[in-house]
């Protein structure tokens, strides 16, 4: 599953430079974070916050739509006709029209390897409300009935009159939920992603993947489900090729041929030295970092910078490498190519 931020700039939309040092529309999305207000996990006041406080553009900042993290299922929502007080007054003694209720709860599940699920919420509070988005933004008389990522969807432009469920409405990644609203006279989006208790144990539990937090001497699960970051320890006295025996720049048939395995250098570690090793993907290249423990259990880094595999498009091109590495089992060889360290 795709996620993306509950905010997508204009600004945040440029090419990094290194892949694998910035996300520029999370850098953007980061300096919509109120400083003073609605910290996460905890708030100035010391109250635990279970989320987080967003102002595009740090002004008015309305005209930058709310949008959904990931493709999910709606769980509740409530759409106000008007804004609503907290209580305050102004100047001629009225009430002080300062908050949006409007609000929208939305379920995600994903696979996160074989047989494997994991369920998580997002939730995006004090959206604007109907008079007030109308105002923003003149929407149509006929909204279409389903959300889209250019227009907000016809339920999310009724006044509900109270909190509403889902009732198997379904929304995809960047669809429109609306616009940022207040709370209390200060312009924010309260935006949270959480698990329930009973999910959150049952993805740990789950038969043949239970991971034990803390546990120092983690045993290597049985199954094949693979996610997140890999970590390899390559014992004492180990050696090192070049390349793998017989496969270093082959020749992909009838094209032109590729670098498939590109020479590195060969060596030995000594009797006393350990090495760690840490690979991941980065849009579609894969990285690593290693460290080696001399034998006096301190850690010492090899790699400042996380290093780049030389098979550039490693991920994208996984597939073609492992059937040309691998004819007898392309299968095995894909698994193989995408856990196996440097």
């Amino acid at each position: 599953m795709i996620i993306s931020p509950p905010l997508l700039p204009a600004e945040g939309l440029i090419t990094p430079i290194e892949k694998w040092k910035t996300d520029p529309m999370m850098d953007k999305v980061d300096d919509f974070e109120l400083s003073h207000s609605g910290v996460f996990p905890i708030a100035f006041d010391r109250r635990w916050h279970c989320g987080m406080h967003l102002v595009p553009f740090a002004g008015d900042g309305q005209l930058e739509p709310v949008r959904a993290i990931a493709d999910g299922e709606v769980v509740a929502y409530r759409v106000a006709l008007k804004a609503v007080s907290d209580g305050q007054t102004n100047s001629d003694g009225s009430l002080a029209l300062n908050s949006n209720i409007g609000f929208v709860l939305l379920k995600h599940v994903t696979e996160t390897g074989e047989g494997r699920t994991i369920t998580f919420y997002s939730l995006y509070m004090h959206l604007l409300d109907v008079i007030s988005t109308n105002a923003l933004a003149s929407q149509p008389n006929n909204p279409m009935p389903e959300s889209s990522p250019g227009a907000l969807a016809a339920w999310l432009l009724r006044e509900t009159e109270g909190v509403q469920a889902g009732g198997g409405k379904k929304v995809y990644r960047k669809d429109r939920l609306g616009f940022v609203g207040q709370s209390q006279g200060e312009k924010h989006l309260h935006f949270e992603i959480f698990m329930t208790e009973a999910d959150f144990t049952a993805w740990f539990d789950q038969v043949g993947h239970k991971v034990a937090l803390g546990d120092a001497q983690p045993n290597t699960p049985a199954s094949k489900d693979y996610w997140g970051h890999t970590y390899f320890v390559i014992p004492k006295g180990s050696t090192f090729m070049s390349t793998p025996p017989g496969q270093g720049n082959l020749k992909t048939k009838g094209r032109t041929p590729k670098l498939l395995f590109p020479a590195l250098n060969a060596g030995a570690l000594d009797a006393n030295s350990t090495l760690y090793v840490e690979t991941y993907f980065s849009r579609g290249e894969r990285f690593m970092r290693a460290w080696i423990d001399k034998g006096d259990r301190k850690l010492v880094s090899l790699t400042p910078e996380p290093v780049q595999d030389k098979f550039a498009e490693y991920e994208y091109d996984l597939y073609e490498r492992a059937t040309t590495l691998y004819e007898a089992c392309p299968s095995e060889g894909y698994e193989l190519l995408r856990s196996a360290a440097f």
